[in-house]
């Protein structure tokens, strides 16, 4: 088959998958759901208290205030209704793929399709369909990777390599401030630099830039997290971050359909340990897309629902750990690739560090990193558009169902 066909088949379906996102939003519920009364109370808190330490202190969630500053800015236009504020993210999203396609479009053909691509990850539209705290963060962390990558393609200019790491550090120290475990992309550079000489200056300049920004920050709340937050202490779970390289894993072939990661025979394995070691631990359970699963499966089968699927994300995360490390050492000479995936690994492994809950909208905020590691696995086939209309068709229904089965 040519390969025109499943590029304008993929494209159709990104671009009508767009339009519905659209659509749903603007006949959203005209009422907070979910998480959003907690970021609709941010902007009230802004309002009242303005933006000083008093404000920054009562907060009522764990993520940071950018979300409230972006919303009190489209405030004229939105009138904090909660169809407007949704539509503040879409939009976000927007400029999001923008800066995406900006990059990609210096490696090769069809960067839109690319860059569109962002709907295919499920996460994508409740993140950005509805009032919730990561798309503000998350177009910084795209905008301080694409200045990143843009000063390693000048690593021999030293005035222009060091301006696109400062105006990178300010990126990620202003993502920071929405959501924190963007922190651990501050030592991205400097493992970049120990693979080239040429990048330890920028990465020293990156590295004061971000903390510059975000320390501030910290100080005030004195942790990591607002006042209201800091009872709940953090330690290792191996099973969150295991799940977050697990939804990953399952966007990544979403994005990039392949039937060989690794061997067939190290994937058997990693899956039966995982599901071995599940079961004996008490069978952790997670429920992707409740709501479509409580429709069709008796409330008798939902627990064996969650406990095969528990087994199988956290199986999926151990293989796609052990792909992305075998990717980041095969590729550790392309500074460019090693970035991207470096970045990828952090916020994927982010969630090891909250032992309290795991949401998939945690991984969600890898979106940029994922988008540039699956592209050169892209291959135009069929496949690739049978996964996009699946992750857009899930990525639907998750949204769906926040909406209008409440």
């Amino acid at each position: 088959m040519s390969e025109r066909i499943p590029k304008h088949a993929t494209a159709s379906v990104l671009l009508l998958s767009f339009f519905a996102m659209l659509g749903m939003v603007a006949k959203s519920p005209d009422k907070f759901l979910y998480d959003e009364p907690y970021f609709a109370n941010y902007v009230l808190l802004l309002r009242q208290d303005g933006f000083t330490p008093k404000f920054l202190n009562a907060l009522n969630a764990a993520p940071g205030p950018l979300c409230a500053v972006v919303q009190t800015i489209f405030d004229p236009v939105t009138h904090l209704r909660p169809v407007g504020m949704r539509f503040v993210n879409v939009f976000l999203l927007v400029l999001l793929v923008l800066v995406l396609t900006s990059w990609l479009k210096s490696e090769g053909e069809h960067y839109w399709i690319a860059g569109l691509s962002v709907l295919v990850v499920p996460m994508t539209w409740v993140v950005s369909g509805m009032a919730l705290s990561e798309i503000s963060a998350m177009l910084f962390v795209t905008l301080s990777l694409y200045l990143q990558l843009r000063g390693l393609g000048v690593l021999e200019q030293a005035s222009r390599k060091s301006l696109w790491f400062l105006g990178a550090g300010i990126c990620l120290g202003v993502a920071i401030w929405g959501r924190q475990p963007y922190l651990l992309l501050a030592g991205v550079p400097v493992l970049i630099a120990l693979v080239d000489r040429r990048v330890r200056t920028p990465a020293m300049i990156f590295f004061c830039a971000a903390a510059a920004l975000s320390i501030p920050l910290f100080v005030i709340w004195r942790g990591l997290v607002p006042p209201a937050m800091q009872s709940l202490h953090p330690s290792l779970t191996v099973v969150h971050g295991l799940l977050s390289f697990g939804y990953a894993g399952f966007c990544f072939f979403l994005l990039a359909p392949r039937h060989r990661w690794m061997p067939a025979k190290i994937i058997i394995a990693l899956l039966a340990l995982t599901t071995v070691v599940n079961a004996s631990l008490g069978a952790y359970a997670i429920f992707p897309v409740r709501s479509l699963f409580q429709r069709f499966l008796p409330p008798t089968l939902m627990p064996a629902y969650g406990e095969l699927a528990g087994s199988l994300f956290l199986g999926l995360g151990a293989v796609f750990l052990a792909t992305l490390l075998r990717m980041t050492w095969t590729e550790r000479h392309d500074t460019h690739r090693l970035t991207i995936h470096a970045g990828l690994l952090c916020i994927c492994a982010a969630p090891l560090l909250d032992p309290h809950q795991y949401s998939s909208r945690y991984t969600a905020m890898c979106l940029p990193y994922l988008i540039l590691t699956a592209q050169p696995w892209r291959q135009w086939k069929l496949d690739t558009a049978v996964t996009a209309a699946v992750g857009c068709g899930i990525g639907f229904i998750s949204l769906y169902g926040y909406f209008f089965s409440h």
